[in-house]
């Protein structure tokens, strides 16, 4: 069944208004988004839900449920180039924790280790700031309203 997603820069700017915490499945964007050469060669190849590891999306749902009901996930699109106007949902989920709560740093502690890197790329959780989420947001907003 089709669903209406927002982007995670348009979910930060228009519900949460402030820093947040989301969390990917796909490894080959992850390897996009920290620099590491990746094997495909094609030009969206990054963005396809074929690469998603969906299992450990289904993981960190059980985690969360478990865990830490209260808080609200909410499926988002990922974070890419604003000249990108149409992608496949990679599974990615926007997490309304406060950043430097307890909840934020026992999922961080889940996936990341003392240095901050991902256990595993099947997995990450990124951060993005309201001010880099507005700028993006606006400027996504200025070319579709351009079109």
């Amino acid at each position: 069944m089709p669903q209406v997603l927002d982007t995670i820069e348009g979910y930060i700017v228009n519900i949460r208004k402030k820093d947040t915490i989301f969390i990917g499945f796909s490894p080959i964007y992850a390897k996009v988004f920290m620099d590491i050469p990746i094997e495909d060669e094609s030009q969206f190849g990054w963005l396809s839900k074929e690469n998603v590891n969906w299992d450990k999306r289904e993981e960190f749902q059980q985690f969360m449920s478990e865990n830490m009901p209260e808080i609200k996930l909410t499926d988002v699109y990922d974070n890419v180039p604003v000249s990108y106007v149409q992608w496949q949902f990679l599974g990615t989920i926007a997490i309304d924790v406060e950043i430097d709560s307890p909840e934020c740093h026992a999922i961080n502690n889940r996936y990341e280790d003392e240095n901050g890197e991902p256990y595993s790329l099947d997995a990450v959780v990124y951060g993005m700031r309201y001010e880099d989420a507005l700028k993006a947001y606006e400027k996504r907003k200025a070319l579709e309203d351009d079109e």
